[in-house]
């Protein structure tokens, strides 16, 4: 009976994260007071008792951050358990500053489906993630090129997969797809000069060090392949709406 009770309860949590992989989808849900922002990166939610919960999977681990109603850091402990690619994980959670830290094997590029349980001021709070593996498409000569550039470039900050690392944030992300006011003359003029923070938690982009003249053409190339195959190929902004769009100091369009 002992056997049975153990792999009963395994099979349940299994079930439950196979079903928070098939009901949860990447786009921010909607809060009282708005659509919440995650600032990490990562996906984010609010649970019923207020408390705003971001994950992110990074390299070699996960990461999560807690906040309340108002937006400040919460002290929070826990666990997360993980399905990676059909096979479960249990990840015991600890502080790293303002953020919870989880050593894995989990890569950006995996499919996981991700519980959290965890407790915050003294009770349970749980919540759920999913995120599908990351698509490598056939790519054009010039995105080709730009995914060498890219990952001897820029994957040390953005991620290899495109999803990120604790020092930027992804670029498979609606924020940068084709029609959010990132548009291809924002993001080249990042490659070529940097960028100013203001979205984000990361600080200012430095200029980036190591791309040729031109190759921000093939990195540009490269990254809205990438964002095509994976679900962010959004829509091209017609001149008079982009015109439309409010831009901040260094040239990036405020959302």
């Amino acid at each position: 009976m002992t056997c049975f009770n153990k792999e009963t309860k395994s099979m349940k949590t299994l079930a439950a994260i196979a079903v928070a992989a098939a009901i949860l989808g990447t786009s921010l849900p909607a809060a009282a007071d708005g659509v919440l922002t995650a600032n990490y990166g990562g996906q984010i939610t609010e649970t019923a008792d207020g408390w705003r919960i971001e994950f992110a999977v990074r390299d070699g681990g996960i990461r999560a951050w807690v906040r309340d109603h108002g937006d400040k850091p919460v002290t929070a402990a826990g666990k997360a358990t993980l399905l990676v690619n059909g096979k479960k994980q249990d990840v015991p959670l600890k502080a790293d500053g303002v953020m919870l830290t989880g050593d894995t094997s989990v890569t950006p590029a995996d499919k996981v489906a991700t519980i959290l349980s965890l407790s915050v001021n003294g009770k349970a709070v749980s919540a759920r993630f999913s995120q599908d593996a990351v698509v490598t498409p056939p790519l054009s000569a010039r995105a080709g090129a730009g995914k060498a550039a890219f990952e001897q470039v820029c994957a040390a900050c953005h991620g290899t997969a495109l999803r990120g690392s604790d020092a930027a944030p992804p670029l498979l992300h609606a924020f940068y797809q084709l029609g959010s006011g990132h548009g291809d003359d924002v993001i080249l003029a990042a490659a070529t000069s940097g960028a100013k923070s203001h979205m984000w938690k990361f600080g200012d982009m430095p200029k980036p060090e190591g791309l040729k003249p031109g190759q921000e053409k093939d990195v540009l190339a490269y990254i809205r392949a990438m964002q095509a195959a994976n679900g962010f190929a959004g829509t091209a902004v017609k001149p008079a709406d982009q015109g439309a769009m409010p831009m901040d100091h260094s040239g990036h369009m405020k959302h």
